[in-house]
């Protein structure tokens, strides 16, 4: 029931053909922009309705008062976050204006009113948005997908972990450098606890735990 207007919402919005021109971040100045419909976006970069659902059964269930996302895209992992709960503080990044525009076209649709769109390079406001935060509960990772770039992200975020903190990274194998990324993460020595599902990447940080790396069929 909570989740039928997001996955209503959701699927239309897969269905539109409504086109956007926009640069990618990271192009140089000169390249063409980019024209694509809203439902080409989601179909190639958003998650689809079960790793949504499971983004939200995770702020259902773990309850996040400080959530941050790297990407917003067009808003799709955004609107299923945000209904999980619906008082906590939550930032969304993403550095195409074009996007986030449909994504606030969502957010307003579904009448949220905790989030926070922040429409900039994450290299530049990253550090600025993790002070804004007492403490950070959860990450969703699913902005730059180079390697160098997702480990510096992970390491700015590690500053306002806590024990029951949760960092979610999607697309972990989807090049040699996210896998690699992957890899670092995991083992990194403040990770107690790492759940692969192979599309995305949970990570823990519970000092009671035992060092585990779990791969799970999903």
């Amino acid at each position: 029931e909570d989740l039928k207007e997001v996955i209503r919402l959701h699927k239309a919005y897969s269905k539109s053909k409504k086109i956007i021109e926009y640069k990618p971040k990271g192009v140089k100045s000169t390249d063409k922009p980019i024209k694509e419909s809203i439902g080409s976006i989601i179909k190639k970069s958003s998650v689809n309705v079960k790793y949504g659902q499971l983004l939200f059964n995770l702020v259902k269930h773990f309850n996040p008062q400080n959530m941050l996302e790297l990407g917003t895209s067009v808003g799709i992992s955004t609107a299923y976050m945000a209904q999980g709960n619906e008082h906590s503080k939550f930032i969304s990044i993403e550095g195409v204006p074009e996007k986030i525009n449909i994504a606030k076209e969502i957010y307003d649709k579904l009448k949220h009113k905790n989030i926070h769109f922040l429409c900039d390079d994450f290299d530049t406001v990253l550090q600025n948005v993790i002070e804004s935060f007492e403490k950070i509960d959860l990450v969703y990772f699913d902005g730059n997908h180079k390697k160098e770039s997702t480990i510096n992200y992970f390491e700015t975020c590690l500053q306002k972990i806590h024990n029951e903190s949760i960092f979610v990274f999607d697309d972990i194998y989807w090049s040699d450098e996210m896998a690699e990324a992957w890899n670092y993460i995991k083992n990194h020595q403040k990770v107690s606890l790492s759940v692969d599902i192979f599309r995305m990447g949970l990570i823990f940080f519970k000092k009671e735990m035992s060092k585990e790396n779990y791969v799970i069929k999903f």
